[in-house]
């Protein structure tokens, strides 16, 4: 299980299933992806949110950059 918090918000990461909570409140609940989405929207994309995540949102860039070449 992994824990990040940023202001108000704790988002926990539990192998294939995140959990994103503003204060005491579960704000969001499902696949890992989707809950970082939601952090970084909740967030306003903060810069310091993009960072606990670097290598995930790293990942999936270079991910769309080599589908998009195999489209051309």
């Amino acid at each position: 299980m992994q824990r990040y918090q940023y202001k108000e918000f704790v988002f926990i990461n539990r192998d294939t299933k995140g959990a994103l909570y503003q204060g005491d409140h579960l704000i969001f609940l499902g696949n890992t992806w989707s809950a970082i989405l939601q952090f970084l929207h909740v967030t306003n994309n903060a810069e310091e949110v993009r960072n606990m995540f670097h290598s995930q949102l790293n990942t999936r860039e270079q991910v769309k950059v080599t589908q998009n070449k195999k489209v051309i």
